[in-house]
């Protein structure tokens, strides 16, 4: 951004806040949205550098706690998809379905994943058979689809998100999910103060829970325009996914029991809250520790 304050045609994020995001996004050389495909954009070297330098931050604070990454298909046959009622109509009216070739036409519909409970529920109800194999604490770095029905807007509210870190658990009893709930608070809590985002926390209500949960909890920030926005999520399931894809364990006892379960999530959009809350009429500002190019002045003292 080697332009002139008067040349630069953002303005004041507090006076056109979509305006000055889009054009310090362009100019800042961090995604490109001419692709014509509405909701999907393309990622520059400059703004793909940068959020992989928040990714980081993230997954070192994952693997720091005991969780290990892992990759599951991005295809999920709809049997597999809908054995979750609640989920199923949550997420079916803006999930993308495959339906066959241009040649051929597929046995059973396929949805690319909007989030990854049910392809990663399937695999672990394999896995998971006595105390010995709990907890488990899994993360993947995927790109989710979904069709988002209101309008789009690049990083904050797309079409294709991209780089989602969602991690996933599943515990013996329900006193050690509640405690990774508090694990996960934690890891996000330190994650947005090292990109100095400010948040608050709020327990969702039902109508706005996340399809299938017990409960759920949402880190919230302000934009510039005064609206909020989502910036990541931590899911209480109990066990109403262990139930329906059957992970069950054989506890010490002998006894059979369903694992209760937790997930949670971040996306782009964090680099979208920060762009919009660092950045100022001069365009771009990243906090040193997510800058991609680090400048030192030093003082030279004349002799």
């Amino acid at each position: 951004m080697d332009l002139s304050i008067e040349e630069r045609p953002w303005g004041d994020k507090y006076s056109d806040f979509a305006k000055w995001f889009h054009e310090v996004i362009k100019h800042g050389d961090i995604v490109d949205i001419r692709y014509p495909v509405k909701g999907m954009i393309v990622w520059k070297p400059y703004g793909l550098k940068t959020l992989r330098i928040i990714q980081r931050i993230l997954i070192d604070l994952l693997e720091k706690t005991g969780h290990e990454e892992a990759y599951f298909p991005m295809m999920i046959p709809e049997s597999i998809f809908s054995k979750e009622k609640q989920f199923l109509e949550g997420f079916g009216g803006e999930s993308l379905v495959v339906e066959g070739t241009l040649t051929r036409r597929f046995n059973e519909k396929l949805f690319v994943r909007p989030t990854s409970e049910t392809v990663m529920y399937y695999m672990w109800s394999i896995w998971i058979k006595g105390r010995g194999d709990l907890p488990v604490k899994m993360y993947q770095v995927v790109n989710v689809f979904r069709y988002e029905t209101k309008m789009t807007h690049p990083i904050l509210r797309v079409r294709e998100i991209m780089g989602f870190i969602e991690a996933h658990t599943a515990h013996a009893t329900r006193e050690e999910a509640e405690e990774q709930i508090r694990e996960a608070l934690t890891i996000y809590k330190k994650f947005f103060d090292t990109l100095l985002i400010p948040y608050f926390i709020v327990k969702t209500p039902p109508w706005d829970t996340f399809a299938g949960a017990e409960y759920n909890y949402d880190f919230v920030t302000a934009m510039p325009d005064g609206k909020g926005l989502e910036i990541g999520s931590v899911i209480n399931l109990g066990q109403r996914f262990a139930q329906a894809f059957d992970i069950k364990f054989m506890d010490t006892d002998g006894s059979v029991k369903y694992v209760y379960q937790t997930c949670y999530g971040v996306s782009e959009r964090t680099l979208g809250a920060v762009i919009g809350i660092h950045g100022d009429e001069r365009g771009l500002f990243f906090p040193p520790k997510i800058a991609p190019i680090q400048v030192v002045v030093i003082p030279i003292a004349k002799p």
